[in-house]
């Protein structure tokens, strides 16, 4: 995952697909399942449908996965969260983090969450 501030500008609507999706705090236990998904069929962007011990689920990316020996539970070095961001043609956002092809932004009213990375162009 990397970790940097810029801005960019959406070219395409998103709408969050996933209201109450998973949220978990640095080494928190969860439940991994056996769904996975290569992100726009990139092999490098492989993302995990897990689960919070409060039931919430959403998709994790492999590369944040810290997983256990029993193959079924997992934890991440950090805290987590699966919520997406709505976002509208012009919105400009800032970009806080990247991972596997998705975008932690913040919209101007402070609202934050992952955008997919073909739905936006960089600003200089």
């Amino acid at each position: 995952m990397s970790m940097f501030l810029k801005r960019c500008r959406v070219t395409k609507d998103y709408r969050a697909s996933n209201t109450d999706p998973i949220s978990v705090q640095a080494n928190e236990l969860f439940s991994v399942s056996e769904k996975m998904d290569s992100w726009n069929g990139n092999p490098e962007w492989i993302w995990i449908w897990c689960t919070d011990q409060r039931g919430k689920s959403g998709w994790v990316s492999k590369k944040i996965l810290h997983m256990n020996s029993d193959n079924r539970t997992a934890t991440t070095s950090s805290a987590y969260s699966a919520s997406e961001l709505t976002v509208v043609e012009g919105d400009e956002l800032e970009v806080v983090e990247e991972e596997s092809g998705w975008l932690w932004c913040i919209d101007p009213q402070g609202n934050q969450g992952w955008v997919p990375l073909e739905h936006i162009i960089w600003l200089l």
